[in-house]
């Protein structure tokens, strides 16, 4: 995959050299957006917003108001990734109020939806619901019934959120018929992690487990190594609550050593937490011994750690 997005980089580049030669400067701009979306695949976020900068410049220099929409979208899409949400919030706003401005409802759809996630970053909760309900609404006017899954999904982490359980529940189960019913195997894994959080929430610990076992499944099935961790460190809570402490343990040390593997320290202070709690409760010293090895750190240093957050969760 990696790849083809290098494989498209050149030819865009090579198109956008011609262009350049022959002094062809509107034509670029549709180029530089295409450079701007490979990068973004790839993650090169400050270059994906200078290729996509390029295009609206050259947008605005023509007059070509609407194709600007399409820009301030991507570009807001990039300042989400770069967390830079009232950045990204005036970028989808401009979007929007282009399409609003040239009647395409249609596109407002994933605009809305954006917003909405935007807002949900912001914990701006009945804002992101508010959001959601209008491209939801937009969606099933058009019949768009694939598309209305990511929506339904999002609808149901802000009820969950807001401790609105059965309502998630409700919203993320509308996600996953959809997806079912579309043969999108690899996106249910989400919406049954999900629906594993909220079957915890409402301590129904059998059903958590099959909802995060199912996830688990699929994760395990497309090799998606990253996303299995937080699914692990699921399913360890559920052991944990069940005082299945052995099978805890050994979830929580699945998802340890992958957050660990991809150097992601923020989550893995969830499945440490997981640990200390354990540490507490069994007071069995081969878990300091093995959280020890998977950080590259002591016994005491980890005996330390689990003290440290003991106390942050007993405040």
């Amino acid at each position: 995959e990696l790849r083809e997005y290098e494989q498209a980089r050149a030819h865009y580049q090579q198109a956008l050299d011609i262009y350049v030669e022959y002094g062809d400067r509107y034509e670029q701009a549709g180029t530089y957006h295409q450079l701007g979306r490979v990068a973004q695949e790839l993650r090169e976020y400050e270059q994906a917003r200078a290729h996509f900068q390029q295009a609206l410049d050259i947008f605005v220099e023509y007059g070509d108001r609407y194709e600007q929409a399409g820009t301030y979208h991507q570009l807001g899409y990039v300042a989400q990734a770069l967390r830079e949400y009232e950045q990204a919030r005036a970028h989808f706003q401009q979007a929007l109020d282009i399409f609003v401005e040239y009647g395409d409802r249609y596109s407002q759809a994933s605009t809305y939806h954006q917003l909405g996630s935007v807002a949900q970053e912001l914990r701006e909760y009945e804002q992101a619901r508010a959001h959601y309900q209008q491209a939801l609404d937009i969606k099933v006017e058009y019949g768009d019934r694939y598309s209305q899954a990511d929506t339904y999904h999002n609808l149901g982490a802000v009820a969950q959120a807001l401790r609105e359980y059965e309502q998630a529940r409700a919203h993320f189960q509308q996600a996953l018929d959809i997806k079912v019913e579309y043969g999108d195997r690899y996106s249910q894994a989400s919406t049954y992690h999900q629906l594993g959080r909220v079957a915890q929430e409402l301590r129904e610990y059998e059903q958590a487990r099959a909802h995060f076992q199912q996830a688990l499944d699929i994760f395990v099935e497309y090799d998606d190594r990253y996303r299995q961790a937080s699914t692990y460190c699921g399913l360890g809570v559920v052991a944990e609550e069940l005082e299945d402490y052995e099978q805890a343990r050994y979830h929580f040390q699945k998802s340890l050593s992958i957050f660990v593997e991809f150097k992601d320290d923020y989550s893995a202070e969830f499945a440490l937490r997981g640990f200390a709690r354990l540490y507490q409760t069994t007071e069995d010293d081969s878990l300091l011994t093995e959280v020890a090895q998977s950080l590259n750190a002591t016994v005491e240093e980890v005996t330390q750690l689990f003290n440290q957050l003991n106390s942050d969760n007993a405040a």
